[in-house]
């Protein structure tokens, strides 16, 4: 399933490769694409909408508390 989330707060298209490499390494993410510019991420995933956001906030935070992610 892909799914597409906005995140916002990114300082830099480097932090930005760091968080999606950090993510991808989740079990059950497939891949993971950030767009620093326009603030998207896409995921590949095999988990459900809710559990993968759940799932990639708690990388988010752990990455920089002062991350959002919406759906």
């Amino acid at each position: 399933m892909k799914i597409k989330f906005n995140i916002i707060g990114l300082d830099c298209p480097n932090c930005a490769a760091k968080l999606a490499s950090q993510i991808e390494e989740a079990e059950g993410i497939d891949s993971a694409k950030i767009n620093f510019l326009t603030e998207k991420m896409t995921v590949e995933t095999s988990l459900d909408e809710g559990a993968a956001y759940d799932l990639i906030l708690k990388i988010c935070l752990a990455f920089d508390d002062d991350l959002k992610l919406e759906k």
